[in-house]
């Protein structure tokens, strides 16, 4: 049981947007980096757990948590100009956490990705448009194998 355990409900909301590269000023995987990184800073002071996955200049998020949070969350991501063309995917009720692990999760396709992880980050980007619920599981199976892996350098929390 972690600090994020407890007998509430909780929301999952699963999104995706582009990387406005007009917007990052940077190497893209770079930004998506900087992005994980101040999202897990404000995951941690409001409740939230997830992951952030970015392949082909696209995020794929998962945010859980508070619904208040998630929310206020999402919208704050609707507004920020690093994203366009967002799109809601799916937003559930749950009852428990698949990402409580991390404040934010994130891999990043770069030109140092591996073959596999590279596939993996493939797989998910075509699931999110077919069926959220098997991305999100396949997002969690990803973070598990890059966890036990020497790739874990390309993980953070």
């Amino acid at each position: 049981m972690n600090a994020y355990t407890s007998h509430k409900q909780f929301s999952r909301l699963l999104y995706t947007s582009a990387l406005n590269v007009d917007q990052s000023g940077e190497r893209p995987e770079q930004t998506a980096r900087q992005i994980a990184e101040a999202s897990a800073a404000h995951n941690r002071l409001s409740e939230l757990t997830g992951s952030l996955l970015f392949v082909d200049g696209h995020f794929i998020q998962i945010l859980e948590g508070p619904p208040d949070q998630v929310e206020e969350t999402f919208e704050k991501i609707c507004c920020d100009f690093r994203h366009v063309d967002v799109r809601l995917i799916d937003l559930v009720n749950v009852s428990e956490r698949l990402f409580g692990d991390w404040d934010m999760a994130c891999l990043c396709e770069d030109e140092e990705t591996s073959l596999a992880l590279r596939d993996g980050l493939q797989e998910i980007r075509f699931l999110v448009g077919i069926n959220a619920s098997q991305a999100t599981l396949q997002m969690r199976s990803l973070l598990d194998s890059q966890s036990d892996s020497s790739e874990a350098g390309n993980l953070a929390s």
